[in-house]
């Protein structure tokens, strides 16, 4: 049986309308008759002719079958037919990746279970059924070990749609973190859920290397166990005689730093400077509070920070990574030019100010401040900008203080009070420079550490929770077997081009020679 992911790209079909007009707006082109006289010709009126009839009659239906096909495959079309199960006793499921290492931990369990009729299956989308030897045998597996690892929940949910009421499924795999995201589902199935903890259960790496204001290389290197995931920050003064623990190379007039007992690929090192203006207009000592704050975050987090204060807009050097617009005037549209693409303008909100018995806490941890800081004044933030934008700074009745909107090339922080202590305590608070780190830190591509995570979680954390709901039509009553027909598309679609190209440049030729 036929199924289409995305059915509405079968509105595409209505795109066949194009060649017929094509093919139907036929212009006959006139013949040259030589005589020898034209006086006996008579005066005749200039007729021009265009006939509407349809020609080329295969040229006309490749074209349209070329157009079906594109719209069938937009649609990701899947063939599902029933799976032979007569001889099943249940399903093996093993992790995919480092199936090797599996199977060498849970081996006699594996060989009783396929002894006495069950099926062993690849835990993946697809739950293709597999020969236990010819996965123990494909070395594709090692490349896919490397990249990111599925939700095993998020799989096990998919799994409820194939599998048979009642049939039992055992499940081996690790019991690394790293595999479970979102939420613990619930699932009506008969699951028998083993695990292990992985050999490699330590992983050092380098997250992150740049060059500091001193011209030495800051690396922050990350550590992950079973117990926990931690950073610590290295400096290497020397890039000739520097820790005997890392190499430093130079590629292309690039420096390069890697970890001599890791696995991981040299990293380069981030040589750029951020460079910052803040425009204080009528607001100096606000100006001085922030610049004081991004002081600080520059000697703390060793990068190389260029910071300009200005009161003049046409002073504000180009290509900018921060503006900090300090004004009660709106900033002008051309502010875009002053800024790299993608930067960050931070600005004061305008309009009439509002007295508030509040405070300011951050909106994804409130209770990551170490004090309170009290809000006196700020602006009403408008619904619309409530809607589209996200709250990073909120006061004590959940409206935002500081939100963030992307708007084309940019990133616009919506700043509701000032950095003045006659509208809130933030600038006398020992989290206001902490504040601004976590701000200026997303000026820099964060990496995912997900492949070096060597995190585990217990039982009692990763099973699902069972429900038994008779009247569940999750199971289907017989399981399925999904080909993915994508393939099969492009080759066809790769022929019929390939073959309406040869078709029309032969109906060229035979125009020009006829």
């Amino acid at each position: 049986m036929l199924q289409l992911l995305n059915p509405l790209w079968l509105w595409a079909i209505a795109g066949i309308i194009l060649p017929i007009i094509i093919h139907l707006w036929h212009i006959k082109t006139g013949k040259t008759l030589k005589i020898g006289s034209i006086a006996l010709l008579g005066k005749s009126a200039r007729q021009s002719s265009r006939s509407f009839r349809l020609t080329d009659w295969l040229l006309l239906l490749l074209r349209c079958l070329l157009l079906l096909l594109l719209a069938f495959l937009l649609t990701e079309p899947l063939w599902q037919k029933q799976a032979q199960t007569a001889k099943t006793k249940g399903w093996i499921l093993i992790e995919k990746q480092p199936v090797k290492e599996v199977y060498a931990h849970f081996k006699p369990q594996v060989d009783s279970l396929l002894k006495t009729g069950y099926q062993l299956h690849e835990f993946d989308a697809s739950f293709k059924a597999v020969k236990l030897e010819q996965v123990l045998k494909d070395t594709s597996r090692a490349a896919k070990a490397k990249q990111k690892p599925a939700s095993y929940w998020a799989l096990l949910k998919l799994s409820e749609q194939q599998l048979p009421k009642k049939m039992p499924v055992y499940l081996f795999t690790s019991n690394q973190l790293q595999h479970f995201k979102n939420s613990r589902p619930n699932l009506n199935i008969d699951l028998r859920w083993k695990t292990y903890t992985p050999a490699d259960s330590v992983s050092t790496w380098i997250q992150n290397a740049f060059l500091t204001s001193g011209d030495s290389i800051r690396l922050i290197v990350g550590s992950s166990k079973t117990s926990g995931t931690s950073f610590s920050t290295i400096n290497l003064l020397n890039a000739d005689h520097g820790d005997s623990r890392f190499n430093v190379s130079f590629a292309e007039g690039k420096p390069f730093v890697a970890l001599k007992t890791s696995p991981q690929p040299p990293v380069l090192v981030d040589t750029s400077t951020l460079k910052v203006t803040i425009f204080q207009n009528r607001f100096p000592a606000d100006a001085a509070y922030l610049e004081a704050a991004l002081q600080a975050v520059k000697k703390f987090s060793g990068r190389k920070i260029k910071l300009i204060a200005t009161n003049n807009f046409n002073q504000i050097p180009a290509k900018q990574d921060w503006v900090f617009w300090l004004s009660d005037q709106i900033p002008p549209k051309n502010i875009e030019r002053k800024l790299v693409k993608g930067g960050q303008l931070f600005q004061y909100e305008t309009g009439k100010p509002q007295p508030i018995n509040s405070w300011i806490s951050n909106a994804e941890n409130a209770e990551n401040t170490a004090e309170t800081i009290n809000l006196y004044q700020h602006f009403l933030a408008d619904k619309r900008s409530i809607a589209t934008a996200k709250t990073i700074w909120q006061d004590g009745f959940g409206q935002p203080v500081l939100s963030l909107q992307e708007v084309g090339n940019l990133n616009i922080y919506h700043f509701y009070s000032h950095f003045n202590p006659s509208w809130n305590d933030l600038v006398w608070s020992s989290d206001f420079p902490k504040m601004m780190l976590n701000l200026i830190l997303k000026s820099y591509p964060q990496k995912d550490f997900g492949l070096n995570d060597r995190r585990i979680i217990t039982s009692d954390q990763y099973q699902p929770v069972k429900t038994d709901n008779q009247n569940s039509f999750t199971n289907s009553p017989k399981p399925v077997d999904l080909t993915n027909l994508k393939h099969a598309c492009w080759i066809a679609l790769f022929l019929v081009f390939l073959l309406e190209r040869i078709l029309s440049m032969r109906t060229k030729k035979e125009e020009i020679y006829a």
